[in-house]
Parts: structure tokens; C-alpha cells; sequence
């Protein structure tokens, strides 16, 4: 206990100690040790050591790392939604362009894999028409000479060759609905084949009938074309092509059909019997399909050869317009957006000019304030990148039909791992958006001495 005669509110040299005053608060000491007159009182006071402390702007609770980012978050919530509405956009166009050209791609290929083949041979002046049935299904008649099947059959390289016939049903009272029906030949048939195989108990006998999952029936039902009644025995599994609005039927029962359809149907359906309207062929193990389908044209006159590869090719010319729109909306967007948000960071950093200035004075080192930046930045682009996404992708499950049927192209929702890919493609996007936009605003205010800083926001 050391005695002085001091005066609340008088300065003394030494820091690290404060003065006890009977009855008063303590004041702090900054002075040697001993008495002290002070003109009218004098008080005994006593030193008592003080800690020397530093706030730890990492670990304290008050001032956490994740606790501010909130905090700022939630300052300024309308900004805050007009930059996320940003990202949101960004990520809603790019993952909308890859989740078109992967949904009709994987269409495509589901599709080919259920008909089983590698070439489909067409009249020639029919073959927008033949794919328009394959992608589509959009109901179409059309034939050319049943000789050139057994010349199809017979050249090298060609394995199997399975004839069909196209016939549009009408919508009419004779007609359930207008629908493709495709008749094939069971004996060479590996499309609808392959499928029975896989489901034993299935036959396809007289008057029994095969329909796509769009076909809104249940096995067990009849169904009427051209007046003849039909059984429904079996539903294909969704592809997303033309197969999924067809109906698939035998030579005899459409042969049959046409013949009553004079006396049953509004119209009358007429079938050549020596004519089909296209031939699939399966090629051989080690012959190329495309050399394959080469030798067809020349040998059979008259005749156009389609390949997944070209149906790939014209659906990628189908979505071509609307990809580009949706790549050069993404692209755009990004453009703009980058120094708009910039512009926006560097609004907000100066509005907290005083307040990271103050974090920098308690303590708070350059890389802390830079990270509290960053991470601001890229809560905005997640939050928006998942909010587009997920409207996007919404949108797009909802009106896949009507896209499918607009823009005449097989389309089937995309494999989750396609989506998990596409989704984070766009969510990537929308980060590194981000973070450029707010890397300079979060350079330039670390620039700053947080004393001036203080000082101009005081004056």
C-alpha cells in the first residue's frame, strides 16, 4: 500500500497502474510512486497492477470472422437482393444452355439404343419427314419400293435389316388419337424384339398392340385405329424421342386394318404390299456405319441414309438458335455484370471505409478484412447461383413437353450426375463472378490507413 495526494483526473506517467480514492471509482494512475500534493486534498491511493490486453479480432466472439459476415449481410438486405438477383441470372442461362443440349443428347442416345440401330434407310425425298417421326413422333405416311430391302440386306457390312411401315392415324371417331403407329415384321424386327426379350412374358400376337409411355393407356386396354380394335400388351420405357408417341403394330394386323378401313374408318387407309416406308440396319462388328450407309446410297438409288451421328448433328442445328441465345445471354450477363458488381463492392467498401478502418485499428490484420470481403462476395454468388439453378431447373422439368414439341427435338431429363455437372458449371460461374468483382474494392480499402480513414469520417 503506497499513500499519494492526488486529484481525480490527474495525469501521471506511468500507464500500467490506476488510483483507489476512498468512496470513488478508480482513476487511472499515470505517475511515479509517492505523495503528491494537489492543492486542497490530498488522498492516500494505492497501485494496483492493470493487465496489458489486445483484442484477438480472430477469436473473440464479438468480433468472429462469420458473425460479421452475417452481420454485414444483413445491414443491407435490398442491395444485397438486387446482387443476388444477378447471379441468380448468370447461373439460371448457363445452366439452362447445358441442360438442353445434354437432355436432347441423352435422348438421342437413349432412343438409338431402344431401335437398336445403326443406319435407318428413307426415301430420299422423305427424310425430313422420317426424322421428324423418329425425334418426334409426329404422325406421317410415306413409302418407297419393299425391293430395295432385300438389296439393303445383302450388302457387305450390313449384319441385320429390319423393314417398317409408317402410318398416321387420324383424329377422327374411326381413330383413339393421331398417333404414329409403326407396323413391323416380328421375323427381322430388332427394335420392339429387344424389348419383348427383355420382358418374357410378353407376346405380340393378332390384333395386339406396343405403345410409347406418352401414350396415355394401360396394358390391358383397347385401343381403335382406322375402326379396328386393338390390345394394348406392353408400354416402352420413356426415351424422350418419336418412340415414346408411337404405337407399334404387325405387318398382318396392319394389312388387315387398311382392308377393313373402307368399311369401318371415315377414310380409307391404303397400304402397298410391296412397299415399306424405312429400313433399319444393324452393321457388323468392324465395318464403320458410316461407310456402311455410303454403299447403301449407291446401291440403292433413291434412298437417304440417317445415322445417330447425323440426328445428333440435326437436333444440335434445332437447339443451335436457342443455345446460342442462352450462351450469348450467359456471356453477356457475365460481361456486364462483373464491373457492375464491382461498382456496387466498391459503394459498399466506402460506405464501411470508417467501419473496416476501426476493425483495423483494434487489431484486425489486412488478410482478415480482405477475407470478410471475399467471403460476402461469394455467400451472394452461392446463394444466387442456387436460387437460379434451382429455378431454372424447375422451369425446365415443368415444360419439357412443350419444349421438346416447340423446338421439334427429342428431350428427356437430363441423369442426375449430367445435372450435379451442369449445376456446378453455373454455381462456379457465379463464385469466380464474385470474386472478381470484389477483389479490387477489397485491394484499394486495405490500401487505406485506418487513421486517415477515421479521421475523414469524423469530418
Amino acid at each position: 500500500m503506497q499513500s499519494g495526494i492526488g486529484r481525480s483526473g490527474d495525469s501521471f506517467p506511468d500507464g500500467n497502474h490506476r488510483f483507489e480514492l476512498p468512496g470513488r471509482p478508480p482513476v487511472q494512475a499515470i505517475d511515479a510512486p509517492g505523495l503528491r500534493e494537489t492543492g486542497d486534498y490530498r488522498y492516500p491511493y494505492r497501485r494496483i497492477p492493470v493487465p496489458e490486453t489486445r483484442m484477438n479480432m480472430n477469436s473473440s466472439s464479438e468480433f468472429g470472422f462469420f458473425r460479421l459476415v452475417w452481420r454485414n449481410l444483413s445491414n443491407r438486405p435490398y442491395r444485397n437482393i438486387a446482387t443476388v438477383f444477378a447471379f441468380a441470372i448468370i447461373a439460371a442461362t448457363l445452366f439452362s444452355s447445358q441442360y438442353l443440349v445434354n437432355g436432347a443428347r441423352e435422348s438421342l442416345d437413349a432412343g438409338m439404343s431402344r431401335m437398336g440401330a445403326d443406319i435407318l434407310v428413307v426415301p430420299e425425298q422423305y427424310a425430313a419427314a422420317s426424322q421428324s417421326v423418329i425425334l418426334i413422333g409426329q404422325p406421317n405416311s410415306f413409302f418407297f419400293a419393299d425391293e430395295g430391302f432385300g438389296k439393303i440386306s445383302r450388302i457387305p457390312g450390313v449384319a441385320k435389316a429390319s423393314p417398317q411401315i409408317y402410318i398416321a392415324t387420324l383424329f377422327a371417331s374411326c381413330c383413339a388419337a393421331p398417333v404414329q403407329m409403326i407396323a413391323i415384321d416380328p421375323e427381322h424386327d430388332f427394335t420392339v424384339s429387344s424389348w419383348l426379350k427383355q420382358n418374357p412374358g410378353i407376346k405380340l400376337g393378332k390384333d395386339d398392340m406396343i405403345i410409347g409411355s406418352s401414350i396415355v393407356q394401360n396394358v390391358g386396354n383397347d385401343l381403335m385405329f382406322y375402326g379396328h380394335t386393338f390390345h394394348v400388351v406392353g408400354i416402352l420405357q420413356r426415351t424422350g424421342m418419336g418412340i415414346d408417341n408411337s404405337v407399334f403394330v404387325r405387318f398382318e394386323d396392319a394389312f388387315t386394318m387398311a382392308d377393313e378401313s373402307e368399311l369401318k374408318a371415315v377414310k380409307k387407309l391404303t397400304i402397298p404390299r410391296e412397299k415399306v416406308s424405312a429400313v433399319l440396319v444393324q452393321v457388323e462388328p468392324g465395318y464403320s456405319p458410316a461407310e456402311v450407309a455410303q454403299e447403301i446410297q449407291e446401291q440403292v438409288p433413291g434412298t437417304k441414309t440417317i445415322t445417330p451421328s447425323g440426328l445428333l448433328n440435326a437436333v444440335s442445328g434445332q437447339l443451335g438458335a436457342v443455345t446460342r441465345i442462352l450462351v450469348g445471354s450467359t456471356l453477356a450477363v457475365t460481361i456486364v455484370a462483373i464491373p457492375l458488381l464491382g461498382f456496387i463492392s466498391a459503394m459498399v467498401a466506402h460506405e464501411r471505409m470508417k467501419e473496416i478502418s476501426i476493425l483495423r485499428a483494434l487489431g484486425a490484420k489486412k488478410a482478415f478484412v480482405m477475407n470478410i470481403m471475399l467471403a460476402e462476395s461469394f455467400s451472394l454468388a452461392i446463394i444466387g447461383g442456387l436460387i437460379g439453378i434451382g429455378a431454372a431447373m424447375g422451369i425446365l422439368v415443368f415444360f419439357q413437353d412443350f419444349i421438346a414439341v416447340t423446338l421439334k427435338v427429342p428431350f428427356s431429363m437430363p441423369s442426375p450426375l449430367s445435372m450435379m455437372v451442369n449445376g456446378a458449371g453455373a454455381l462456379l460461374l457465379s463464385i469466380l463472378v464474385g470474386g472478381l468483382s470484389s477483389l479490387y474494392p477489397a485491394v484499394l480499402i486495405n490500401r487505406s490507413e485506418p487513421y486517415a480513414a477515421i479521421r475523414r469520417g469524423e469530418s
